[in-house]
């Protein structure tokens, strides 16, 4: 295949952010990119990628996921999204397998339920993640639009790698008390969710667990809010058309555990504003509602 060829052949799903309909797929596009990677000089590169207008990130997770020998093994049970690909990448070879095992991976899985999952993995074995620090010097003085400008430029970058700025005034190192009780309180509700939403997933089906992720109840506690409310909607057969898309206190508990998981204080003030707005839509839950606000969610 001559160069021009090979360039065209690769141009059209990296021009069309479609790497393909399946992980055998993705990765083939993602060894077509190591093939021209290794084949052209970095100003070669460059050039490619700004001519298919592909951001350079993604074009170093492309070359990391063809890499990866770790996914071929796998390959039956991987999602055909390169972002939830990655995810699985950044994972340990015993995280993977289990994972795995716990259909926590699996053709439709999402990269944030594999995040997710990963993050409580960790926690539950005692791993953390310790903040990186740096100072940034400036060489003359910075206004507020170009501060505050400058802050939405690193958050880009940062958001690549699943991480965040904060500034010095709002960093507080949490002592182990504080830590142990956040870790309680999260264990707590995660008793509470599973308790509630058990009668829920065991009526669903082999097939609907597998598509939602959950093949274990367990599993439910690492899903989105938005498929856990699915999962544990009303059942249409025995409510009112006007209740069929309700929610129930399963959903209510489920949002008080994502707010204790997150350290973004954007992220809990819009769990937050979304039940407060669940409790004028559904007066049923109301008074459930505020209940958990008031007892799980003042912070």
């Amino acid at each position: 295949m001559d160069d021009k060829t090979f360039r065209y052949k690769l141009q059209i799903p990296l021009i069309e952010k479609d790497y393909g309909n399946n992980a055998v797929e993705v990765l083939r596009t993602c060894a077509l990119v190591a093939e021209y990677a290794g084949e052209h000089t970095p100003d070669q590169n460059k050039a490619f990628q700004e001519s298919v207008g592909i951001n350079p990130q993604v074009w170093l997770r492309l070359l990391a996921l063809h890499r990866d020998d770790r996914l071929k093994k796998h390959l039956e049970h991987l999602p055909a999204s390169y972002t939830t690909l990655y995810a699985i990448h950044r994972m340990r070879d015993e995280a993977i397998d289990a994972a795995v095992q716990q259909g926590v991976i699996h053709p439709k899985a999402s990269s944030h339920t594999i995040l997710s999952w990963s993050k409580q993995n960790r926690q539950k074995a005692g791993e953390t993640i310790p903040p990186w620090r740096c100072l940034i010097v400036f060489e003359q003085e910075i206004d507020r639009e170009d501060l505050g400008a400058m802050h939405f430029r690193i958050n880009e970058i940062t958001r690549e790698y699943r991480a965040r700025l904060v500034s010095e005034c709002d960093y507080i190192q949490e002592d182990p008390a504080i830590d142990n009780q956040k870790k309680q309180i999260i264990e707590e509700l995660e008793n509470k969710v599973l308790e509630l939403a058990k009668p829920f997933y065991e009526r669903m089906t082999e097939h609907e667990r597998h598509n939602a992720g959950a093949l274990l109840l367990e599993n439910l506690l690492h899903l989105d809010v938005m498929t856990f409310g699915w999962i544990t909607r009303p059942d249409a057969d025995l409510n009112a058309k006007a209740m069929r898309h309700g929610y129930t206190p399963a959903y209510i508990y489920k949002f008080a555990l994502e707010f204790q998981k997150t350290d973004s204080r954007g992220q809990r003030f819009n769990y937050k504003r979304r039940l407060k707005q669940l409790a004028e839509k559904q007066p049923d839950l109301k008074e459930l509602i505020y209940e958990v606000l008031e007892t799980y969610m003042t912070v």
